[in-house]
Formats: C-alpha cells, structure tokens, sequence
C-alpha cells in the first residue's frame, strides 16, 4: 500500500488560476524575510523529516536513523493518527509517536487537520495549532513543539509571519539548500523520494552543502519498498543518511540544528 497524503486544499488541484495565485502568494512570502538565523560555520548539516508521518516512517525510517546514531523530526498532523484511508498506508498512532518521541526523536507540528494555512484566517491557523498541540500532549504531557512545516508546503506573507512568531522555524517545500542566513520563517528542504532523487542526486546536494558549509533538509513520507509518489525506499533512505555522515556533515534534528548554529554563533 501507498501512502495518500490528505487532498483538502491542496494548493496543486484547483483551476489554473487559483493555482497560479497560489504559486504567486508563495514566492513572495518566500522573499519576504523577517526572521534569518545566520549559518556561520556551524555547517555542514543534514537533517531528515518526515511530514504527515506514516507508520513506515516511525518504524523503517526511525531505525534506520539511529543506526547511524541520528534522530529525525517528525512532522504530525493530529487529525491523522492511527487512521488510514482505503488502500492506503495507515498514519502512526500516538503510541507509535510515542516510542520514536522517547527515543530522542522529534515531535514538530504540521497544524491538526493538513489545513493550507495560506487559505485560512490567522483566529482558524491559532485554532489548528491548539487542537494538534492537544493531540500532541497525549504523547508526552512535556513535549516541546518547537518547529513547524507547512502542509503542502504552501503559505502566504501573513500566515508566515504569524507562525514563524509561534515556532522556532517553519518548514516550506521548497528545493534548496540553506546557506548564508536560513529564513527561519520558510527553511528550504528537499522531497525525499524514489521518483526524484537518486544516489547520484543526493551525494551532489551533500557535496553542495559541505562546500557552502549549509544546511541540507530532506523531506519525507513512507518508507517502504516499493514506495508510491511520495515515499522512498529503505535501501534509498539508508544509503542518503550514511552519505552525510561519510561526508561529515552533522546529521541533526531541525531543533538540533538550530541549537547547534545559535551555539556557534
């Protein structure tokens, strides 16, 4: 089975035209920069996520992570735990977060319902944010949430400024390595998936990063063998984290990261 990642409101369906709109609000809340965290020498690092966050990614991805002695951020949408749809992968449950939270892994918000934040008012974003910090308490009743990603990758300038006031940093689907100053408001990332990434593509973007002494994300969904649109393979995932490690990067959560550059600094 494959994972189906929630369809309400994807900013990619729709007519052309509010596809273009989208497209529009997005790169200008891309350029409009309010919150930067400069790099300095903390780089290289690496960090892996995973959003919506299927089972798989709790248990194929977690282990293999930490064979490599790496954690990953996991990116949870409330709504979703312990559902699965018809012929679909079924989402991790809280006791499954749970395990991955404890050990050492981390727990970010990706709202409560896969809500595209650019479309809704900032009183109904606050809302989301409550309702999936209420699923996430039921984890761990001292969990910190501290990073968000944008469902769909897709925001707007006035849904950016509100959430990157909220988190310590927002996450966009957007490709590209972080470098120089990262705009903690919309960190870039790159998809992790078998239909678009290779060995190959991936040992380019590791060199990139050591050589801009950046930050490289990866963004997730399941793992599994024959993964769908969206996922990508064991062997694919174990060989992308052990890439990064060879290379010397820092292979951190994004909370981690984060710590490590304001360390650095």
């Amino acid at each position: 089975m494959t994972l189906l990642v929630p369809e309400a409101q994807d900013p990619n369906t729709g007519s052309l035209p509010e596809r273009v709109t989208g497209m529009a609000s997005r790169f200008l809340a891309r350029r409009s920069r309010s919150k930067g965290l400069p790099l300095g020498k903390a780089g290289p690092l690496v960090s892996f996520t995973f959003d919506d966050v299927p089972a798989s990614a709790c248990e194929s991805g977690a282990r293999i992570l930490e064979r490599y002695g790496a954690r990953a951020t996991f990116y949870v949408a409330g709504k979703s735990c312990g559902t699965a749809g018809a012929g679909a992968a079924p989402y991790a449950s809280i006791e499954q977060l749970r395990a991955v939270w404890e050990n050492g892994h981390e727990i970010g918000c990706h709202t409560y319902s896969h809500l595209t934040v650019r479309n809704i008012g900032i009183t109904d974003i606050g809302l989301e944010l409550q309702r999936n910090r209420a699923i996430l308490e039921t984890i761990g009743s001292d969990i910190e949430v501290r990073n968000f990603a944008y469902p769909y990758g897709d925001l707007s300038i006035h849904s950016k400024r509100y959430l990157e006031g909220r988190f310590d940093s927002c996450r966009s689907g957007h490709a590209g390595i972080n470098s120089g100053i990262a705009d903690l408001g919309a960190l870039h990332a790159w998809p992790l998936q078998d239909e678009l990434l290779d060995g190959a593509k991936i040992a380019q973007l590791i060199a990139r990063t050591v050589q801009a002494r950046g930050w490289l994300i990866f963004f997730g969904h399941d793992v599994v063998e024959r993964p769908g649109p969206y996922g990508i393979s064991p062997e694919l995932l174990d060989w992308a984290v052990g890439a990064a490690k060879r290379a010397g990067c820092a292979v951190t959560t994004i909370a981690e990261g984060i710590d490590r550059i304001r360390r650095q600094a």
